[in-house]
């Protein structure tokens, strides 16, 4: 039986597409903005982070309009690493979100396979320097936040529906002759998973960056209607090809596809110039790659610091004065539950303003995947309740300057060696450790240990508040009770 749907496809800057308020409300906008100046796919294409994040302001204020009241957003985006700075993304991008209004439900990682590793192989350095403080994991993960706009309706619950949040996906490859030859395109798969758990038939779809398209083509596949959003008119031909549609009469405002009753509506937004940029600092990034204010006593070599279901009320003077103590160029590991809707709990964008105002900036993140221990929900608008079992915390790496690799003598190095056959066969090396037979607890105590080896040298303090703390290759001095 025939099921007709609508597509949009419209020409310009997103993020002033207002005709875009003219069209259905949306139920679901699933996007992956351009990462910030991402090496291969978007190198400098912003003048700074400040515009990125501009625009990201822009992007969310103007699709919380369109969004119906109730509706989510699963947005596709990562911290970026460029010229040996990570950019803290994610962290700001909630922050951006929650200032305009909506309501982080969850987050869902998305594993790419390990065979393909995009930007480089990192975790060399350790291997041509198996010593502390030369760990820099390899990156196989993406992150896919779910936001929702509040809805004054009580939404019914009629049906409920259970899934994991770590999703193992492989990624579109760059392989030569593909329809999305420099396009920094996302897989099927990721489109088509978020549209089956929080749409039905007939729901209307957007992806404000539509690229080549992967969004309008799921989405018509699965019987939803779509609104696509694209600022390269030169991809309409890639776009309408891949979702299906005739390549014909390009010119024409509607064109029917010969073996459906599904149309493509191609408009072309007009675009008014405005150059003016508001003023608004939206990242302590700049903060922290700046000198911070030396003190005279320094107390830690390392701190690991357990900060799941911690209030925001932990951010304190003893929390400031914890990351004023630890030495210039060390490492400050904060174990965090993505799981931080409630606002009983330190939320992610707190934590790393709070962190980055004492000048440290992020260095990596490392995610613990364990046994499904909690869930979070989010209540559809198509009477359902889709529930997700909750299967990881991820550990912040946050670092204090540069560390002066020539401050440790050969000897001091070699009495801290780490073992390389057991960091590639535990594969310390990924961003992932899949510890998904184990517990939390069980995890906590085996990260501590890696961590310990990892930035730790001999006869060194490490503060933390986890108390169960076993490392054979060590001698070193520990402070823990009471730290936050």
């Amino acid at each position: 039986m025939s099921f007709p749907t609508k597509h949009y496809l419209l020409i310009g800057d997103c993020t002033k597409a207002t005709e875009i308020l003219n069209l259905p409300a949306i139920d679901l906008l699933v996007t992956s903005p351009p990462y910030f100046n991402a090496p291969f796919d978007y190198d400098e294409l912003f003048e700074n982070y400040e515009a990125f994040l501009h625009m990201m302001n822009k992007f969310a204020d103007l699709y919380f309009k369109a969004l119906k009241p109730g509706g989510i957003i699963g947005l596709n985006i990562d911290d970026m690493l460029i010229k040996s700075v990570k950019y803290p993304i994610i962290s700001d991008t909630i922050k951006i979100f929650f200032n305009t209004g909506y309501i982080l439900r969850g987050k869902i990682v998305w594993r790419k396979p390990e065979g393909y590793i995009r930007i480089s192989r990192r975790s060399g350095v350790l291997l041509q320097n198996p010593y502390p403080m030369y760990y820099y994991p390899d990156n196989l993960l993406e992150n896919i936040l779910i936001f929702q706009k509040p809805s004054p309706l009580k939404l019914t619950k009629d049906e409920i529906n259970s899934y994991q949040d770590i999703w193992e996906i492989t990624n579109v490859l760059p392989l030569k002759g593909r329809l999305e030859t420099n396009i920094a395109a996302f897989p099927d798969e990721l489109p088509s998973k978020l549209i089956k758990i929080f749409t039905q038939k007939g729901a209307w779809i957007c992806d404000p960056f539509l690229g080549s398209g992967t969004t309008m083509k799921v989405a018509r596949q699965l019987k939803r209607n779509s609104i696509g959003v694209e600022i390269l008119e030169e991809l309409i031909p890639v776009i309408r090809e891949k979702s299906g549609f005739s390549i014909k009469n390009l010119d024409n405002f509607f064109d029917s596809d010969p073996i459906s009753d599904d149309i493509l509506q191609l408009e072309k937004i007009r675009i008014k110039s405005n150059n003016q940029r508001e003023k608004t600092n939206y990242s302590f990034l700049p903060q922290a790659l700046n000198e911070y204010k030396p003190i005279n006593n320094y107390n830690y070599h390392l701190l690991v610091l357990n900060c799941r279901n911690i209030p925001n009320t932990a951010l304190n003077e003893k929390f400031s004065k914890l990351i004023d103590n630890l030495f210039p160029g060390r490492i400050l590991a904060v174990m965090h539950d993505s799981l931080d809707n409630s606002v009983s709990n330190l939320s992610l964008n707190k934590l790393t303003d709070h962190v980055m105002k004492h000048g440290l900036r992020l260095r990596d993140k490392i995610t613990i995947q364990h046994q499904p221990e909690a869930q979070w929900e989010v209540i559809s608008q198509f009477k359902s309740k889709i529930v997700f079992d909750h299967c990881f915390y991820e550990v912040l790496l946050f670092q204090k300057g540069k560390f002066n690799y020539k401050s440790k003598s050969k000897q001091e190095k070699e009495d801290c060696a780490i073992d390389k056959e057991k960091f590639q066969q535990e594969k310390w090396y990924l961003t992932l450790w899949d510890f998904r037979d184990r517990s939390r607890e069980e995890c906590d105590s085996i990260v501590l240990t890696r961590l310990l080896e990892l930035f730790l040298f001999n006869n060194e303090v490490v503060g933390t508040n986890i108390e169960d703390i076993s490392c054979p290759k060590r001698q070193f001095t520990t402070k823990y009770s009471n730290l936050i």
